[in-house]
């Protein structure tokens, strides 16, 4: 079942077109990045996503058509992590930053505190939790945008650059800890992103270039598209392409997305 469906969408800015008769649906339950250059459209397609910017094409979330009637039931259902987490905080603390919006929807006092404690501890915030957002690192800044999101529990979870800042192998436990997060909750991910390294987890991997689709497939079999990808610009994550060398010497046989169980092969 799709729970995102986008059915040829024509989008412009002044007369030029970001999209132009362009279609993608989004199974629930799924994690999907979508990946391209600067100018492929991405930042265009979370803002349609997110009800920001008018289309009247049929783009559909949970079935619902996006609309002025449909959008406010949407979006609390829909959790949003942006690239700049500084224009999000309104808060002293990381713990009243992470309540702020289940109080505004008037959650029982018990009921915050106990997520706030599950959602921290997972993300491990729990020992920042009196400090100033401002205050924090840019990757610990995004790790709390991450958090917030999270406490209110979203059925899709959309990520435009969202973890650019965090420290790399910091990342990688984060994108587990997601995947874990996907696998669990069915909570279905969508992650905008110009970096191929983030996409390991992924189900499915999406690659925009000028508003269109040029490289659509589940892992690791959509890397046999390596050429396109460098093509336009994306660099392919340094596991990937050293698999593909190893290949060739018949030292592996298949592409590794994950550098440890790549290692552990060749020393089988």
């Amino acid at each position: 079942m799709s729970i995102i469906e986008i059915n040829n969408l024509t989008f412009r800015y002044g007369s030029k077109f970001i999209y132009d008769n362009f279609s993608l649906n989004i199974k629930r339950g799924t994690w999907v990045t979508i990946a391209g250059p600067n100018g492929s459209g991405k930042t265009t397609l979370v803002k349609i996503i997110a009800g920001l910017v008018k289309t009247y094409s049929d783009v559909k979330v949970f079935g619902k058509k996006i609309d002025r009637k449909s959008i406010y039931d949407i979006r609390k259902e829909v959790g949003f992590v942006f690239d700049n987490p500084d224009n999000f905080f309104a808060c002293e603390t990381v713990e009243d930053e992470l309540a702020f919006s289940l109080e505004n929807m008037a959650v029982f006092p018990a009921t915050i505190k106990r997520k706030i404690k599950e959602v921290s501890q997972l993300l491990k915030l729990d020992g920042i939790l009196k400090e100033n957002p401002y205050n924090l690192s840019g990757g610990e800044k995004q790790k709390l945008a991450l958090a917030c999101a999270l406490m209110l529990e979203p059925r899709i979870l959309v990520l435009d650059e969202a973890l650019m800042m965090v420290d790399v192998n910091e990342r990688d436990v984060l994108l587990k800890i997601l995947k874990d997060y996907n696998n669990k909750k069915r909570v279905t991910i969508i992650s905008f992103t110009h970096n191929l390294d983030e996409a390991i987890y992924s189900d499915r991997l999406v690659v925009l270039n000028q508003g269109k689709i040029v490289v659509d497939g589940s892992f690791p079999s959509v890397f046999d598209e390596e050429r396109v990808m460098r093509k336009i610009g994306l660099e392919v994550p340094f596991s990937v392409e050293l698999s593909q060398k190893l290949r060739v010497y018949k030292l592996v046989d298949k592409i590794h997305l994950n550098l440890e169980r790549l290692v552990d092969e060749v020393w089988k």
